[in-house]
């Protein structure tokens, strides 16, 4: 019987040792993910952890290797995200745990799940051991929740500190980011520099050049970027699609040139005939079409993209550029029609130069419409070079317009019914009118007794002093027509 009950133990222990051992199997295996930067596939480990270490604390709650399987239980559970789940065992965990590993471990979990629901504060409160640890990984992990929290007050410099004393996988790109949220976009450009062969996903680089281009401006973006691509081996589909962001950044800040150059470098690095090689050949010739001064100068822009749809796939976006171009180079007839085109040169194919020339040239086509002075002041602000003549014949011809008014800083009461009658010309929804309060007149009402000059009661009966009487009879008048059901009253009248 003792032999049994032995062996009953023995067995009892070696299941319990094997799934010990599973659970930290898998804790292993997450680490190893999240080392490599495969974040899915970690959670997905942690969980498996929590739950074999949860099936230990069931079936041997007594056991010596309680608090062991209860702290990963807790780490396995904050680590995949399942922070609500992760609230019973943490707190047990960090009530009851002596080991000192332990509760840095459980204050580890602790801070992570504080800082996924919002608290910051109470992250900071949870890492106190963790940042005292003897143990250096303990120690690391513990500084990037610092810094992360650090980070989520606005404590930026304190945040960098943290995160620079972090050999967490991805305390670097947490690095960066709180350099560039702290205004230091040197320090983040040199750090940006060491990310090369860092794991990271392509929106995450993405996102640092665009937020060094915010704090630093778009020559500092476009040179780590250019370091950047001569150090990493990064895909060509992914060179491309930086590069194309790159060249848009230096459109929107009025660098055609760099961003024409680009945009051509893209569509080189880029596989052929792929949507990469596409959006760049295009973006190419938004370029070509904004520096336009003539209709004339569109003929090439379109003459491309006329290849370009005809192309394999067609490439992204050259339909529609067409499309606009072809609409541009058109030589309009009607007044509405000519404004038309200078505003899709203006605020489509961002070309100020040829929308500037296209609304003088409105304005010279029909001088005594109302287009013409809105017209002139449109090209104002497009022609700077040319402003002082266009300001002379806009008051010279038009100087009681409202919009040369309204040029001038004067009111006009004007104004508005000259924009709503522009709109109804050009096709535009104009939103209806508020009726303004006081006293309302209902509509006038015709019928043989006249129209009624009040509004009826809400007994359907006009008051007696508001009825007038029936005119007397004239030779030739038909006679009045008998009463109808909508004629009589709903209600007798009083004698």
């Amino acid at each position: 019987m003792m032999r049994l009950l032995g062996l009953l133990a023995a067995l009892s222990g070696c299941a319990y040792y094997n799934a010990m051992w599973s659970a930290e199997r898998f804790a292993k295996q997450a680490q190893r993910f999240e080392s490599r930067g495969q974040e899915a596939e970690a959670r997905q480990q942690w969980a498996r952890a929590a739950v074999k270490a949860e099936s230990v604390i069931a079936r041997h709650p007594r056991s010596r290797w309680a608090d062991d399987a209860l702290v990963l239980q807790a780490e396995g559970l904050a680590r995949a995200g399942s922070c609500a789940s992760a609230a019973a065992p943490i707190a047990k965990a960090r009530a009851t745990a002596s080991d000192a590993a332990l509760r840095e471990r459980a204050g580890l979990a602790a801070a992570q799940c504080a800082l996924a629901t919002g608290h910051p504060v109470e992250a900071q409160d949870a890492l106190a051991e963790a940042l005292a640890s003897e143990h250096a990984g303990r120690r690391s992990r513990a500084e990037y929740l610092a810094g992360q929290a650090a980070a989520a007050r606005l404590d930026y410099a304190t945040a960098v500190e943290h995160f620079r004393l972090s050999r967490e996988p991805r305390a670097l790109l947490a690095r960066a980011r709180a350099l560039l949220a702290a205004g230091r976009p040197a320090d983040a450009a040199a750090l940006i520099d060491t990310l090369a062969d860092e794991r990271l996903r392509e929106s995450e680089r993405a996102d640092l050049f665009t937020d060094l281009s915010g704090a630093g401006g778009a020559d500092a973006a476009s040179a780590s970027l250019d370091r950047l691509l001569g150090r990493a081996r990064l895909p060509y589909a992914e060179q491309a699609r930086l590069l194309i962001a790159d060249g848009d950044r230096r459109l929107a800040h009025g660098d055609r040139d760099a961003a024409a150059d680009r945009y051509r470098r893209a569509a080189t690095v880029a596989p052929a005939a792929t949507n990469e090689a596409g959006i760049a050949q295009v973006r190419a010739q938004r370029v070509v079409a904004s520096g336009a001064t003539r209709r004339e100068d569109l003929a090439p822009v379109a003459a491309e993209l006329t290849r370009l749809t005809r192309t394999e796939g067609g490439a992204s976006g050259s339909q529609r550029l067409l499309e606009m171009v072809t609409r541009a180079m058109a030589t309009p007839e009607t007044p509405g029609a000519r404004f038309r085109a200078a505003e899709l040169a203006r605020d489509s194919l961002d070309a100020p130069l040829l929308a500037g020339q296209l609304f003088l040239d409105a304005a010279a086509a029909d001088s005594g419409s109302l287009y013409a002075p809105k017209a002139l002041v449109a090209a104002l602000a497009l022609l700077p070079d040319r402003r002082d003549s266009i300001a002379a014949l806009l008051d010279a011809r038009y100087s009681a317009s409202p919009y040369t008014r309204a040029y001038h800083g004067e009111a006009s009461v004007a104004y508005a019914a000259a924009e709503d009658s522009l709109a109804r010309e050009l096709g535009v929804v104009i939103a209806r009118a508020t009726v303004a309060s006081g006293a309302r007149f209902g509509v006038p009402l015709t019928g043989p007794r006249g129209p009624w000059l009040d509004e009826p009661a809400r007994t359907g009966v006009a008051p007696a002093a508001a009825r007038p009487a029936r005119p007397a009879a004239r030779p030739g008048d038909r006679p009045p027509p008998p009463a109808t059901p909508r004629d009589r009253p709903t209600v007798p009248e009083r004698p």
